[in-house]
């Protein structure tokens, strides 16, 4: 019981601490920079996006618009980065592949996938009742979410969230079916205390979009303050049980249960170089979107993780990228991608909703699909990594993750 506390403890002071990080840092660039409008914007529920004179995507878009330059050398970054783990998980495994539940000398974390049908998962179960409730629900909330029928016309504002509980019923019946376990069965408390911490989770994201505005809502003008926070924060709370649920079912394909993805390019998180730039890449992003918001909004999606590993390792805690030591990445692409499958079903329920999210992203928003900038969709792979962070640091388990030791050279 003693010990318990003392981990809560522990993660409630880590919880702090980033959160003060997070708010305090922009926000202290805002007051020392003067920008009154800013705090105008951060204090505005539901968004006013009113308050930049307009619809904001007309006016970033006359400020900045599409840069052939800027959009090749992006493309080509993320081409860079992306290719060659598709190469990868395309190619085929070594001669000797490793089981599932391993990691290469040196991985402080292991995976806790089962090994019975050779593809990292159990054995098969039929697929379960609450799969076909999610279907269910899921086929009608779409139905809803892209119709406008005036006799249901109160409940077309608010689909996000049974969209999403469908989708979470479905992937969890999904992994039973292929392994004979799913995450809200075998954890089902640590995975009910995913939809909180998600909600708070995505408020940092809300909060630091409130300095860039490279997402706004519509549909939503009519509802009061706590009417919005409300419904806000019961759909944000479905995105990492989302995620995981997803990351979860990925585990089960040979991919990510043989070592096409190990030995692969090397990295120790926590080498003080490694630290130093993680450093860096937060105080960079977290300050850039007040002074800089043009040029450093693709570090709103990087600067949440490199805090986060940062304090870990300071810490002398056990991080989700520590398998990169040995080049096992296994874990970080199985998020990533879960993180960029789910993306995908949200730009899409999303295009025809009622209430729904528009982008305007400087230089680069074109050849969008569904809402989204193309190359608006490789932010969701390092979110599927501080998904992963999240979900490791409520309980490893919700990562496919058992760690050996609280603290490094325990």
């Amino acid at each position: 019981m003693r010990l318990d506390r003392e981990r809560l403890i522990r993660k409630l002071s880590q919880y702090f601490v980033l959160a003060a990080v997070l708010v305090g840092t922009p926000l202290l660039c805002a007051w020392l920079a003067g920008r009154v409008d800013l705090f105008e914007g951060l204090a505005a529920f539901p968004p006013r996006t009113e308050d930049w004179g307009g619809d904001p995507s007309m006016l970033w878009n006359m400020r900045k618009p599409f840069s052939w330059p800027v959009f090749i050398g992006m493309a080509a970054g993320i081409a860079a980065v992306v290719l060659p783990f598709i190469r990868r998980l395309l190619g085929p495994a070594d001669a000797a592949p490793r089981q599932a539940g391993t990691v290469a000398p040196g991985g402080r974390m292991r995976s806790q996938t089962g090994k019975k049908d050779g593809r990292g998962g159990g054995a098969k179960a039929a697929f379960p009742w609450y799969g076909w409730l999610g279907l269910a629900l899921g086929a009608a909330a779409w139905v809803l979410a892209w119709s406008r029928f005036a006799w249901v016309a109160p409940l077309q504002a608010h689909t996000f969230l049974p969209l999403w509980l469908a989708y979470i019923l479905v992937m969890n019946a999904l992994c039973v079916r292929r392994t004979g376990r799913c995450l809200m069965t075998s954890h089902p408390g640590p995975y009910a205390a995913l939809f909180p911490v998600s909600a708070a989770f995505w408020w940092f994201f809300e909060y630091l979009n409130r300095y860039v505005w490279n997402w706004y809502y519509r549909g939503v003008e009519g509802m009061c303050a706590e009417e919005y926070v409300f419904f806000a924060t019961c759909s944000f709370a479905t995105v990492l049980p989302a995620v995981t649920a997803t990351a979860e079912w990925l585990a089960s394909f040979r991919p990510f249960s043989d070592n096409r993805l190990c030995g692969f390019v090397r990295m120790d998180v926590r080498h003080p170089m490694s630290v130093a730039a993680m450093s860096v890449a937060a105080a960079g992003g977290l300050c850039g979107i007040v002074f800089f918001p043009q040029f450093t909004f693709p570090l709103l999606w990087v600067s949440p993780l490199a805090v986060f590993l940062v304090l870990q390792v300071l810490r002398r805690e056990a991080t989700v990228l520590d398998g990169l030591h040995a080049g096992d990445w296994r874990l970080a692409v199985r998020f990533a991608l879960a993180a960029l499958i789910c993306g995908g079903f949200w730009e899409l329920w999303n295009v025809h909703s009622l209430a729904k999210w528009v982008y305007a992203v400087p230089y680069v928003h074109a050849f969008t699909i569904f809402e989204m900038p193309a190359v608006g969709y490789a932010g969701y792979l390092p979110f599927g990594l501080e998904c992963a962070a999240v979900a490791a640091w409520v309980a490893p388990a919700l990562a496919g993750i058992r760690k050996d030791n609280t603290e490094r050279g325990r």
